[in-house]
Order: C-alpha cells, then sequence, then structure tokens
C-alpha cells in the first residue's frame, strides 16, 4: 500500500507456558475482600490507580 514496514515480534514475553491454575489463582473472585483484591493488583505491579481506572472502563463497557 505503499506505506511503512516493518516487522513486529508475535507471542506471549511473560511466558512459554500457560497454566491455568495459577491464572485462576491471579484473577480476583467476586466474594474477595477489597485488601486481598488490591493486593493481587500490586503483585502483578499495578497499583490502586490501575484497578480503579481498569474497573471503571469495565463498569462503562457492561453499562452500554
Amino acid at each position: 500500500m505503499g506505506g511503512p514496514y516493518w516487522d513486529v515480534p508475535v507471542g506471549r514475553k511473560d511466558s512459554v507456558t500457560a497454566n491455568f491454575d495459577l491464572a485462576n489463582t491471579n484473577l480476583p473472585t467476586p466474594d474477595e475482600s477489597l485488601l486481598s483484591i488490591i493486593a493481587k493488583f500490586l503483585y502483578q505491579g499495578l497499583s490502586v490507580t490501575d484497578m480503579v481506572a481498569l474497573v471503571g472502563v469495565l463498569v462503562f463497557l457492561i453499562m452500554q
């Protein structure tokens, strides 16, 4: 099409294998306490602000 081109590597950078049990362990559940959910976000390197932004986007998308 005449525009610039460059190769982009594909694939995950965080792991070479998937682990269903570990993935489910790190997901917050609906009945979990707020402090527990915050701890899970912090463990992933995300802040409380990140958590609020993600939840806000989800609520916005659900309400549309």
